[in-house]
């Protein structure tokens, strides 16, 4: 798992007071919903804030680095914080991808 490449399939924007990253997700992804109310809806987006260590993991998730590059830049940037890193990314993304907020490929 630490060679595969997580990339984000949701659109996001930055809290401009904490800095955080707020994930926004579409309430409704396929079907009727998806293309008729989607686009109607005040607030067609739930809002998903993560903290410091998942806006740091999240802005990595481009399609460029492996969980391993992201574990390793976690463990500089976080020192103590960041204890167990991998195993901690390593769930977080599973959770984003059984939501549908990630894909994993690998170089070939």
């Amino acid at each position: 798992m630490r060679d595969a490449i997580p990339e984000r399939l949701v659109n996001f924007e930055k809290e401009s007071e904490t800095g955080c990253t707020v994930l926004l997700v579409p309430r409704f992804r396929r079907g009727l919903l998806a293309r008729f109310l989607q686009p109607r809806l005040k607030n067609p987006y739930i809002r998903v804030t993560l903290d410091r260590l998942g806006t740091f993991v999240w802005e990595r998730c481009d399609g460029t680095k492996t969980i391993g590059e992201i574990a390793d830049e976690m463990k500089v940037c976080f020192g103590e914080d960041a204890k167990d890193a991998e195993q901690r990314i390593i769930t977080f993304l599973n959770t984003l991808y059984r939501g549908r907020l990630v894909r994993f490929w690998k170089r070939s």
